[in-house]
């Protein structure tokens, strides 16, 4: 929100958590990159839970500027943590398992690709037949993958509403991506597509790619030894140095696991 002429200006905002008595009013100067930090304590929310662990309650959040609404979203609360520890001696590699607000979680699930290859033709009618079909097989986690696409707005909202978790991908798959200046100019895709869905609390974890890590590890494309050391500090520099850094500025607050290759 700016003037007319492009200028700063200060107003007033208050924001209203819908049936709940929490609220909070608070004077800003609105310009090009404003971020608000709200806190709101355990005794005005209940926690959102995976489905066969409890409810998904969900709230409206709202935001009023001199008593005009001017934006909402159902949002959820729920806490989530990657737990990756060492086994011991003499056992290579680490737990991944996750806890859900502090309680370990069992997980049944599935890989989502497209619904259909003409998305035209994929309706809210249809995500919502189909992710209620896992819910009601007891699955409580999707994998949303990366040789797919990122999902439309009703996809997120269905997945909190049933308590489906999201495992999601970036849209990086199978191959061996340009790290010039115009292509990581270009992966402020990842930045616009976590903007979009991160206010939802189905959605417990970031994953760089698909296979892109084992693919340079373990020569998936006959590439010559000379290559290999450049070919790996391109795939640092794209996903480690660039998107990592990107998604945790873009998503700094929810704390969500981020992984750089799935697997």
């Amino acid at each position: 929100m700016l003037s007319s002429n492009n200028d700063p200006f200060t107003s007033k905002l208050k924001f209203i958590l819908e049936n709940t008595t929490w609220s909070y009013e608070t004077t800003v100067t609105f310009n090009h990159n404003l971020t608000i930090s709200l806190s709101i304590s355990d005794e005005h929310v209940l926690h959102w839970r995976p489905n066969g662990y409890g409810d998904q309650p969900l709230y409206n959040s709202v935001i009023l500027n001199q008593d005009n609404r001017i934006g909402s979203r159902l949002i959820g609360f729920r806490t989530v943590q990657l737990i990756q520890h060492e086994y011991g001696a003499g056992i290579n590699g680490t737990s991944f398992y996750f806890s859900i607000n502090f309680k370990s979680i069992f997980i049944k699930g599935s890989n989502w690709i497209p619904s259909d290859s003409f998305q035209k033709r994929v309706s809210d009618e249809k995500c919502e037949r189909l992710l209620r079909s896992a819910q009601l097989s007891n699955m409580n986690m999707l994998r949303i993958w990366d040789g797919g696409i990122y999902e439309r707005n009703s996809f997120y909202e269905i997945a909190d509403r049933l308590g489906i978790m999201l495992w999601h991908d970036f849209m990086f798959a199978c191959s061996l991506c340009p790290v010039d200046e115009p292509f990581l100019t270009n992966v402020h895709e990842v930045i616009y597509q976590v903007k979009r869905v991160q206010h939802h609390p189905s959605i417990v974890l970031w994953f760089g790619n698909n296979e892109n890590e084992a693919a340079v590890a373990h020569y998936w494309y006959g590439l010559p030894q000379e290559k290999l050391k450049k070919t790996k500090d391109d795939y640092r520099k794209l996903y480690v140095d660039t998107i990592i850094d990107a998604v945790k500025q873009t998503d700094k607050g929810n704390n969500r696991p981020f992984v750089t290759s799935s697997p």
